[in-house]
């Protein structure tokens, strides 16, 4: 955009980063339980009803595979104000102390209600098959990720981190 003295101005909007992330603990068995209903009911209305009643209940069951494929991706979402691990939220304001694990790759974060929040390097996915590939690359990811927590907590609160 040009303003009116001629000055280049760039509207640069950072958005929250989103890394993929195993998380435990998560269940899909409500997900999983539709979509066995759905095919259980296609197949009987198919066999009562005729073909034409499987077309209107084929949406159900695209309907379930839609959400278990969605309920299955697990993301680590680094935003401005908080970090979402999971199902677990914290907000940098909230977080009393930040300890960094270089050599086991752990950042555990604490909150100040007494919330733990833990990113590990090894719960990051890669497609590396090679052991020292597999290694570096959740490594590289854990690195990025955790550069950015840091930089943002640092802009919140900067004597957190230890």
């Amino acid at each position: 955009m040009l303003k009116s003295s001629g000055i280049l101005c760039s509207m640069e909007t950072k958005g929250p980063a989103a890394f993929k992330y195993k998380v435990e603990g998560s269940s899909n068995a409500g997900l999983v339980a539709l979509l066995i209903t759905s095919i259980i009911v296609s197949i009987i209305g198919a066999a009562n009803f005729g073909p034409k009643c499987l077309l209107g209940l084929l949406l159900p069951l695209g309907i379930a595979i839609y959400l278990i494929r969605e309920g299955m991706r697990k993301t680590l979402i680094i935003a401005p104000r908080y970090l979402i691990v999971g199902d677990g939220i914290i907000y940098y304001s909230s977080v009393a102390k930040a300890q960094l694990d270089r050599k086991r790759q752990v950042l555990t974060l604490f909150s100040e209600k007494g919330k733990r929040l833990t990113v590990e390097a090894e719960k990051f996915p890669t497609n590396a098959r090679k052991d020292f590939k597999i290694k570096a690359n959740k490594t590289a990811k854990f690195d990025k990720a955790c550069e950015k927590i840091l930089a943002r907590l640092s802009g919140v609160t900067p004597d957190i981190i230890g």
